[in-house]
């Protein structure tokens, strides 16, 4: 009764952990059943399921996805056949959770039932976030990102005047806790490109970091790696601020009908 309302990447996920099984095997979010296939779905994927579509009251379901509609429309920027790109706010999550009420892919759903997330930001950074409006459109974008043929930049603010006004950071990084960090032994190989923008007021810096690699937390763990946590971030030891300072600002790359497609988003007008 509630399968819309769970989001595609739950449900992904849940199948990539084995959680669903169609006939004792592992399934894809692209396998059809038959009537006769015997589907496990392990109790505590059950009650997750259950957690979200309590977090959207039934009585109103009606005007919430009415209003996240028109939220999602105000934060889109391009959109063509196959695509929707977002300008997501600071504070909204990329994907629903047990935790999270609220997150793009819920507000997409609601905007097209067929739209499905292709990558994520964290909650607190702001900026571009693509989904797909289609299967085959979000298996290529999910190629064009596991073989880094996409380009994204983004903007930090850190503390300081940087020694150097640009550089390469090229440091294994490993999740370790709630937090990623710097392992030669056991990290996995990821590399960020940044360059100065200009010096700001309050001893301030704004810098253009460029990742080549998508490791969890990258820019965030690297900058605060070589002494300049971004603004905000407290998980990486960075000054406690309003926010935290990181700006997803541009993305390049080429669709599946073969256009080199480039997208940009100023940061929020409290950015800088």
């Amino acid at each position: 009764m509630y399968g819309r309302h769970i989001p595609q990447s739950v449900i992904e996920k849940a199948l990539r952990n084995k959680d669903i099984l169609v006939n004792g095997m592992k399934a894809k979010s692209s396998d059809r059943v038959s009537e006769g296939d015997e589907i496990f779905v392990h109790p505590a994927i059950c009650r997750s399921f259950a957690d979200i579509c309590d977090a959207i009251p039934r009585k109103n379901l009606a005007r919430d996805y009415s209003n996240y509609v028109e939220q999602f429309k105000k934060m889109i920027i391009y959109e063509d056949d196959d695509l929707i790109i977002i300008n997501k706010p600071a504070g909204l999550a990329s994907q629903l959770g047990t935790k999270t009420k609220l997150a793009v892919d819920v507000m997409a759903k609601a905007y097209n039932p067929e739209a499905r997330l292709v990558h994520r930001i964290d909650k607190e950074t702001s900026g571009i976030v693509v989904l797909a409006k289609n299967i085959e459109t979000s298996r290529y974008m999910l190629h064009l990102f596991q073989t880094k043929q996409i380009c994204k930049k983004y903007l930090a603010v850190v503390p300081g005047k940087l020694r150097v006004l640009e550089g390469t950071i090229s440091k294994p990084l490993v999740k370790y806790k709630e937090k990623v960090i710097v392992d030669f032994k056991n990290g996995k190989k990821a590399v960020t490109e940044f360059r100065v923008i200009k010096n700001l007021n309050k001893n301030r810096t704004l810098i253009e970091a460029k990742p080549l690699t998508g490791r969890t937390h990258q820019i965030r763990a690297h900058l605060a790696s070589i002494g300049y946590p971004i603004i905000g971030d407290t998980k990486y030891e960075g000054q406690k601020s309003d926010r935290l300072y990181l700006h997803s600002i541009e993305i390049s790359f080429k669709t599946r009908r073969g256009v080199i497609l480039t997208k940009r988003t100023p940061p929020p007008s409290d950015f800088v």
